[in-house]
């Protein structure tokens, strides 16, 4: 028997499939993240240091690319300096642990965004993250933590500065390279005592413009 949904109830389904959120896990991993399809950057990405590494994490991979809200789906077009274009889509994961695992591709670069909300402010928050390999992590546009190394991924690898988590609705994102093999990252929101926050809220649809 075919099921026949009225335009109405196809508008409200789509809404509903639209805003779904989702929490941090019990140890409080971000385990849903918004990843844009990884593109090539060349051979330096395999070289980890910040003098082969840094433009990668400075420079725009496109445009507004620092402040950019995606949703699944969308497409940008790649047009960093020194890569080949490339027309690329955000696409939603999730992970099955406390690092998300991604398609192994070498020489390349990896973008992810995950729309974080809280209840109240918290000062001195920081990010507890892991990368493989070298990453570059930004909270509202903001860089707080970079780090240049080869290696495999695990959870709480390092620690961001500290910055304020306001009330409201907040947007982490984080640059991967990988030079080969594997590939994956991690990230958990901790308050000032290094305490796990708990009481989050986790979107991959930008908040609405007020």
């Amino acid at each position: 028997m075919k099921n026949i949904l009225l335009p109405s109830c196809l508008l409200l389904l789509g809404a509903a499939l639209g805003a779904a959120d989702y929490k941090p896990d019990a140890d409080g991993y971000l385990r849903n993240w918004l990843m844009l399809e990884a593109f090539a950057v060349g051979d330096s990405a395999s070289e980890h240091g910040e003098d082969a590494q840094k433009k990668f994490f400075t420079s725009e991979a496109f445009a507004g690319h620092f402040t950019a809200k995606p949703k699944s789906g969308d497409k940008v077009t790649i047009s960093m300096a020194g890569v080949d274009a490339a027309t690329v889509t955000w696409k939603e994961m999730t992970a099955d642990g406390a690092v998300l695992s991604l398609p192994e591709q070498e020489n390349s670069l990896f973008l992810g965004v995950v729309y974080v909300t809280s209840p109240r402010a918290y000062e001195g928050a920081m990010l507890s993250i892991g990368s493989d390999d070298s990453s570059c992590w930004r909270v509202d546009g903001k860089e707080v933590v970079t780090v240049y190394e080869g290696r495999a991924a695990e959870a709480d690898q390092n620690r961001s500065s500290p910055f304020t988590l306001k009330q409201g609705t907040t947007v982490i994102s984080a640059a991967v390279i990988n030079g080969g093999g594997q590939v994956g990252l991690s990230a958990r929101v901790l308050d000032s005592a290094g305490n796990a926050i708990a009481d989050l809220t986790v979107s991959l649809t930008p908040p609405a413009a007020p």
